[in-house]
């Protein structure tokens, strides 16, 4: 099964460029290399919208998705209106309390997909969570937008980072199961494991970060996309630049 994992995507109103790049021609240009490869499924890790959630945004969105041969998933970000991004994208059975989380199996593997966009998870959703993962022994695979581990970005993780961390941590590392998380979020490319967790965090259709400074420093490549294999002997993935 071959999944495209396509994240801060950040569109904006028709005609804006924010920093220069052509948010909505970025996008587009991914669709049709989802389009031309013919995965199982794609999953939109969040941040949807450039800054604050938008209806028409999320309707033009909406369209652009109509027509692609395969399912797609959605997870909201911190630049996401939870509720707007639901009613619009068609997700409301999904909503909990405000929060968009589900557990939906992909071809019968195992698959949660996350809300994040407030930096944290509510008790409702940690309960969920802790309910899920235990019912699971062998591998799982988890769409979340924020990494929940840190990543030696030194911006990102010091100044919008997933804030439970540790709670992520305690939560898992008593688990039989190996969990591969693939998150957003951080505009850039890393991979992070600790105890049963793995972190593939995944660059931007948008613009990229660079990690290793502690200011914001924008870096113009893109877009990008990854690509995510699972069979039943494992998982591999890659980063596709175009």
């Amino acid at each position: 099964m071959k999944i495209a994992f396509i994240t801060d995507i950040h569109i904006a109103a028709e005609g804006e460029c924010p920093a220069g790049v052509d948010v909505r021609a970025n996008f587009l240009q991914t669709l049709d290399y989802v389009r031309a490869t013919k995965p199982a499924c794609v999953v939109l890790g969040g941040d949807l919208c450039f800054d604050v959630g938008e209806r028409g945004v999320y309707q033009w969105i909406k369209q652009q998705l109509g027509n692609l041969p395969c399912q797609w998933f959605a997870i909201p970000g911190n630049h996401d209106d939870v509720t707007m991004m639901a009613e619009e994208l068609h997700l409301t059975h999904h909503l909990t309390d405000g929060e968009l989380y589900s557990a939906i199996p992909l071809e019968g593997y195992p698959a949660l997909f996350l809300d994040s966009s407030k930096g944290s998870f509510s008790e409702g959703q940690w309960q969920w969570l802790g309910e899920e993962l235990a019912l699971l022994h062998h591998n799982a695979l988890v769409f979340c937008h924020h990494p929940v581990l840190p990543a030696n970005a030194l911006f990102m993780d010091t100044k919008y980072p997933f804030r439970q961390q540790a709670r992520w941590v305690e939560t898992t590392e008593e688990l039989p199961c190996r969990i591969q998380v693939i998150s957003g979020h951080y505009h850039t490319e890393a991979t992070v494991m600790r105890g049963n967790t793995t972190v593939l965090i995944t660059p931007s259709t948008y613009i990229q970060l660079d990690p290793h400074t502690p200011d914001i420093q924008l870096v113009k490549r893109g877009p990008y996309l990854r690509e995510i294999e699972v069979t039943p002997h494992g998982l591999s993935s890659r980063v596709v630049r175009f």
